[in-house]
């Protein structure tokens, strides 16, 4: 290849990537125009009665709410318990459900195993199982890490699986020709064209665990952001429920946008025919 040419390769790359970036740029503004186009419509029915501020509050009453919240220290205990519910039945969720959506995905009679239980339970509702959890692991943390980990366990072990189906079978074919064993194969190929679609799993999993930490601590607990939004809710708060809502949702959005950043890094992992 001549110094033209290249220099020719990489000024179309170069192109290419100040498209890309405009791109994301106009997109990103379209969607922030778009919230404050929102905020301000809502705020001007919550001023105008529009709609009834006892039932929805109003995006300046909310803020006002969470300045005066986040100086409580009941807030952050209750932020401290779901935290520790999250991250625990989460991290369960990563330690186990991995190893298992790998290895049923490799090896055929360990899926034989597994398959049944795990086809199973995803079709299961887990809110039907959250008496059962209760009344197994009481009303403290343990039922809603236990919640957890069921929400955000599946969409990890079937990443994982989906992962070990898609391998490039001609890298494995290319691999044994060369008289690899099936541990190098297993380590050198097989792990890392997982790693994509395990943070893909991952993220899906945050959502699911987020949803799940509040669903069990709306159902019974002392403590926690479900359990805020309870009592907040009783006593017709709806700004101060509001502000519990917005944290789920920030927290939400943070985690998956950082999985997504990562998720990116290793798109070009998976193989060709996934």
């Amino acid at each position: 290849m001549t110094k033209g040419m290249i220099e020719l390769t990489q000024s179309k790359q170069k192109i290419k990537k100040a498209k890309k970036m405009k791109k994301e740029k106009k997109s990103f503004f379209i969607s922030v125009a778009s919230v404050l186009l929102f905020l301000l419509l809502w705020e001007t029915a919550s001023q105008n009665e529009w709609i009834n501020p006892l039932f929805i509050s109003s995006p300046i009453e909310i803020a006002q709410a969470a300045v005066l919240m986040v100086q409580e220290v009941s807030f952050w205990e209750n932020m401290k318990v779901s935290g520790y519910e999250f991250v625990s039945g989460f991290v369960l969720a990563i330690l186990i459900g991995i190893p298992i959506g790998v290895l049923s995905g490799w090896n055929s009679t360990f899926n034989a195993v597994v398959n049944p239980f795990i086809s199973g339970l995803y079709v299961t509702p887990k809110v039907a199982l959250l008496p059962v959890i209760i009344i197994a692991f009481g009303i403290g943390p343990a039922s809603k890490i236990v919640i957890v980990f069921l929400m955000a366990f599946f969409p990890i072990v079937m990443s994982a699986q989906k992962a070990m189906l898609t391998l490039d079978q001609n890298l494995i074919k290319a691999a044994r020709t060369f008289s690899a064993s099936e541990f190098q194969i297993f380590k050198t190929i097989a792990l890392p064209s997982t790693v994509p679609f395990l943070l893909n799993g991952i993220r899906l999993g945050i959502g699911q665990g987020l949803i799940a930490v509040v669903v069990g601590e709306l159902f019974a607990s002392t403590a926690g952001i479900g359990y805020q939004l309870t009592s907040n809710g009783q006593n017709l708060q709806t700004d101060r429920m509001f502000v519990g809502v917005l944290v789920i949702t920030i927290t939400g959005i943070i985690l998956t946008s950082l999985l997504g950043i990562i998720e990116r890094r290793f798109s070009s992992w998976k193989p060709e025919n996934s």
